[in-house]
């Protein structure tokens, strides 16, 4: 499939590349940016790893979790997309992680508004849902913008998550 690029008035959404690696590692090495992650910050080579599988997903499905680029500039701010989770197969999740460089300026929405809205009329998906832990306020935020509403508390992994889901206009 050929890879999905999006763009809105700032950013250029496109598969990430093996150009991103540093600063990509360099967000997931941010204590700030992986709060809520059970991981902690990421090393360098799970980082790289995380790159590689993202780069393949895309490729296979034609959409996935791709980098986020502020077009005036070409500087990378992060990565937003729409993928399958292990958790809830029968879904598909959008997402996003954005470098700290890149918080409070509405990026994250603008990104996940642009994902939402192809997943939904070129993709043809029912729906989406967006999972984090309860007390990641800021991305809870994120998708209350978006208009995605509570659907589930749940424990995956040892993890309590709760997850969020938006129906498709027009769908049951």
């Amino acid at each position: 499939m050929q890879p999905t690029t999006l763009r809105t008035d700032r950013l250029t959404l496109r598969p990430i590349e093996s150009r991103d690696a540093d600063a990509f590692a360099a967000m997931n090495a941010d204590p700030a940016v992986m709060e809520h992650f059970t991981s902690g910050p990421m090393t360098r080579d799970a980082s790289d790893r995380m790159l590689a599988t993202m780069r393949e997903h895309h490729l296979r499905d034609g959409f996935g979790l791709a980098a986020v680029e502020r077009t005036a500039d070409g500087v990378f701010l992060g990565f937003t997309g729409i993928h399958r989770h292990r958790w809830y197969p029968d879904d598909v999740e959008i997402g996003w992680r954005l470098a700290p460089h890149a918080w409070g300026r509405g990026y994250a929405t603008e990104a996940a508004t642009a994902w939402m809205e192809h997943a939904f009329a070129t993709v043809g998906l029912p729906r989406l849902i967006s999972i984090t832990v309860p007390e990641n306020l800021k991305s809870i935020a994120v998708m209350r913008r978006l208009g995605f509403e509570l659907r589930e508390q749940a424990t995956h992994d040892d993890l309590d998550v709760v997850v969020y889901a938006r129906q498709a206009p027009g769908a049951s």
